[in-house]
């Protein structure tokens, strides 16, 4: 009898577990460590591999290790160029692990 109301409980905790953490409108997406690169630092790979280099990374509680796979939502940043021009530069508005 409980087993009625325990899966169709867990059927819907299981949906609501893979949704995109708190962003809204987030790609999915992997840092990617360019340290190496002159002038470049942690950069964000989209899916469809365009790469991003935020500026404002340290602004958010986030582990940011090669390979860590994220959701991100962002914006292009208003000015400001870099060194390492690999990638557009943008202002994160929400990430979080995926």
């Amino acid at each position: 009898m409980k087993l009625h109301f325990i899966l169709p409980l867990l059927a819907i905790l299981f949906l609501f577990s893979c949704k995109k953490g708190d962003c809204e409108d987030a790609e999915k997406a992997t840092f990617k460590d360019a340290t190496g690169t002159d002038g470049c630092g942690m950069l964000i790979e989209l899916s469809d591999g365009k790469l991003l280099e935020p500026q404002n990374l340290s602004e958010f509680d986030i582990t940011a290790e090669d390979g860590n796979k994220i959701w991100v939502s962002y914006h292009l940043a208003e000015s400001g160029g870099t060194i390492c021009m690999v990638g557009d530069v943008v202002v994160i508005d929400c990430i979080s692990e995926r």
